[in-house]
């Protein structure tokens, strides 16, 4: 399988078990298993890891939340 279909697989059935068993996946924890899928897929070691890279890029969503101080932890 190539590395976009195995992560849109891997992320279909994040998809499927949040159907089957949504009070284990609220929404905040399934989208932080897709972006680590996402990271992984690309590279990143951690969380950690890509939110440091968005900070350092004023285009960034993330980057502009945090100097607006309208970041949700």
């Amino acid at each position: 399988m190539n590395k976009v279909l195995d992560i849109l697989d891997s992320m279909e059935e994040i998809r499927q078990k949040a159907a089957e068993n949504p009070e284990q996946y609220p929404i905040d924890h399934t989208i932080r298993l897709c972006s680590a899928i996402v990271a992984q897929a690309y590279g990143y070691q951690s969380r950690t890891d890509w939110t440091d890279a968005l900070k350092k890029l004023p285009e960034s969503r993330y980057a502009t939340r945090l100097s607006e101080n309208r970041f949700h932890i």
